[in-house]
């Protein structure tokens, strides 16, 4: 009897991880060890080339913390795997608040993207570093911790509704990403304030809005104004705007991966509450955001000029090579500073 015992404490006290096909695992696996090489390449390749003057903007400020946040929620999302922590209450409570506050802090950061592309003197030197009338300091000092403090705000009413954490896996025994349900506003409209889940549901249907509507209500005219600005000016057609068009190029790809990875998140859930709408995707929101991580520093690489040429000198060597754009703040002076001809009087 003791032998027994002591055979169901073990495997009591056995690591019991969530019941998920191969493809889930190889998926997950795969997805979340490219996107965290992949963003401390990022990381590695922007500080090296700090200097840079094509890295001295606002976009290069908005990515670098992108990358941060999704190196955060990856390490968020890798112990939520194992199902014996999800007894624990504090456990919970961090899995959905650091969810949340990824959710609106990427989502704000993304719209400050879009209105990036719009500022008239982008393509001005003023805009990069140092600070002058038309530079991006002054946003990065400011907007940037303000969407980081509101995401922060809005994390911090999750422990406050235990509805939100008291169970952090759906019906198919998935992980959600941040908690959130976005379908809950169709059971806020169907209930009102009679609904005994009203502050949950109105709370998660603003989260939703913030997360969800305000970017694809905000970026794409952004982004087709700065396409149109762009293709009148000619800047797809000449070498020295390569910069500009990268930046656009850049924008425009991770919205388009962000806006489809929810769209892919929300479609499976719409499926389960809608009997007149059905599509053949499986809910697997947490592979959708290991994905869009993993694809978000991929594309930097590839559309982001300067960020390909720190990353090619990091690769060949040829910290004596430099592209345009690549010059330091002294060089810029020289470069910049007016040819004075003297002239001997005869």
């Amino acid at each position: 009897m003791e032998g027994s015992g002591a055979m169901q404490e073990n495997v009591g006290d056995e690591i019991q991880v969530i019941p998920s096909p191969s493809w889930w695992w190889a998926g997950w696996s795969a997805l979340s060890f490219l996107a965290i090489f992949l963003n401390l390449l990022f990381l590695v390749i922007v500080i090296k080339n700090r200097k840079a003057r094509d890295l001295r903007s606002l976009l290069t400020a908005v990515l670098i913390t992108i990358s941060v946040l999704d190196i955060l929620d990856i390490g968020r999302i890798a112990p939520s795997i194992v199902t014996n922590l999800h007894k624990y209450k504090e456990f919970r409570i961090v899995y959905c608040s650091i969810g949340v506050f990824h959710t609106i802090s990427v989502s704000l950061l993304l719209i400050l993207l879009g209105m990036y592309l719009v500022c008239p003197c982008r393509d001005a030197p003023p805009l990069y570093y140092p600070a002058s009338k038309c530079s991006g300091s002054l946003p990065q000092k400011l907007l940037i911790p303000l969407f980081l403090l509101i995401g922060g705000g809005a994390a911090g009413i999750v422990p406050i509704m235990e509805e939100l954490y008291a169970k952090i896996v759906d019906d198919k025994e998935m992980v959600p990403h941040s908690c959130i349900d976005p379908t809950r506003l169709l059971s806020l409209l169907d209930n009102g304030e009679t609904s005994p889940t009203f502050w949950t549901d109105l709370y998660q249907t603003l989260v939703s809005l913030v997360g969800i509507a305000l970017p694809l209500l905000v970026i794409p005219p952004t982004i087709l104004v700065a396409t149109v600005r762009a293709c009148m000016h000619g800047h797809c057609c000449q070498v020295k705007y390569k910069q500009s068009a990268g930046e656009l190029l850049v924008v425009v790809l991770v919205t388009m991966f962000y806006l489809g990875s929810l769209v892919g998140s929300v479609l499976p859930k719409l499926d389960q509450k809608m009997d007149q709408f059905s599509v053949g995707l499986q809910p697997v929101p947490v592979l959708w955001e290991l994905a869009n991580a993993a694809a978000r520093p991929a594309i930097y690489f590839l559309a982001n000029p300067a960020v390909w040429d720190g990353l090619r000198g990091a690769c060949c060597y040829c910290s004596t090579k430099r592209s345009y754009g690549s010059l330091s703040t002294k060089e810029d002076e020289v470069a910049l500073s007016p040819v004075v001809e003297r002239i001997s009087s005869l």
